[in-house]
């Protein structure tokens, strides 16, 4: 399966019913969405990382990612 169809959705940050969404005030909607799109961008950032070194997930690069991305 290459890097780039693979879907990283829902391993990091943590998923918000609509119905706590809107609940919330104006400014915990607008730290969501900035949370939610700081997420999308390390999830691309770590597909991007993975298709330049082979596509292939091994214990090496696992170990890298984690070294360059946290």
């Amino acid at each position: 399966m290459p890097a780039a169809s693979v879907q990283l959705n829902g391993f990091v940050g943590s998923q918000v019913s609509s119905s706590a969404t809107e609940r919330s005030g104006f400014f915990a909607r607008i730290l969501s969405a900035v949370q939610e799109a700081q997420t999308r961008r390390a999830e691309r950032e770590i597909a991007r990382y993975i298709e330049m070194r082979g596509g292939r997930m091994t214990d090496d690069l696992e170990r890298r990612i984690e070294r360059h991305f946290v």
